[in-house]
């Protein structure tokens, strides 16, 4: 399996992704084959997207933010816009929040400060992941002639009980995010009974090492060989998460006060 950082130049709002993808592709001396998987971090899809927040702009802070600020050291401003942002709030450490926000666990929703384009800048969570990532893939599936090409919309998050972020891939399109292992047998011939590799999630992190979360410029990496199944099939993005009653960490920590009563939820 290889893997191409793809370099691009510094992207803003209303840009063209796809071309700036695939010009930049040309710019490494690559050219896309069949059976590519393209994984784009997540940062430049919400930039596109122009899903940026001016810190200047938040003039009214509730109540619940005020509050939630002040436990947990925090800007008021960039609370509030969690709050805007988030399905739920579960707690949270000292400067960041822990969110649902369309299924997913992700710090403070998903805004972020980082490669946001300026110092009073945040940039949030791109919009219509499964619709945005199938639609990166047709134009890409139709500018180039390719039929089997897989697009993957990647994150960073933190592991419980872990020191630093791995990738996660956040949407998928064009192929199967999951591998179900359930039933094939072992070395010694026993059939497994819960295993599901998430492949697209490894794609990811190995992608992550190439990415990195700084000033690198590489938003976008080429993954070439990867053992997967390409589909044309519409994937959802539902398909990669898990009920919390069936999540193992959340199970366990189900009688924690922050899972009977979370901080927020909205109605």
């Amino acid at each position: 399996m290889e893997l191409h950082p793809i370099s691009t130049p510094i992207i803003y709002p209303k840009n063209d992704l796809v071309k700036i993808t695939l010009d930049s592709i040309i710019n490494a001396n690559l050219s896309l084959k069949e059976k590519d998987i393209l994984v784009f971090a997540e940062t430049v899809v919400g930039t596109v997207q122009n899903r940026i927040v001016d810190l200047n702009d938040v003039k009214e802070i509730s109540e619940k933010a005020s509050e939630l600020a002040e436990k947990y050291t925090m800007d008021p401003r960039v609370v509030q816009i969690v709050l805007d942002e988030a399905d739920v709030i579960l707690g949270g450490v000292k400067t960041v929040l822990l969110t649902q926000k369309e299924g997913i666990l992700i710090a403070n929703a998903g805004a972020d400060r980082s490669n946001s384009g300026g110092f009073t800048k945040i940039k949030l969570f791109p919009e219509n992941l499964h619709e945005t990532v199938f639609n990166l893939h047709s134009e890409i599936k139709e500018k180039t002639g390719i039929n089997q090409l897989g697009v993957i919309i990647a994150d960073s998050r933190v592991q419980p009980m872990k020191r630093g972020v791995i990738g996660v891939a956040i949407a998928v399109a064009g192929m199967e995010p999951i591998d179900d292992s359930r039933g094939k047998k072992d070395l010694f011939g026993r059939p497994l009974e819960i295993t599901t590799r998430a492949v697209a999630d490894d794609l990811v992190s190995a992608a992550e090492l190439l990415m990195g979360e700084a000033n690198e410029q590489v938003p976008i990496v080429l993954i070439r060989g990867a053992p997967v199944t390409f589909t044309d099939r519409k994937i959802m993005t539902e398909e990669m998460l898990m009920p919390r009653e069936e999540c193992l960490f959340m199970n366990v920590f189900k009688d924690l006060a922050a899972y009977q009563n979370p901080e927020y939820k909205k109605s």
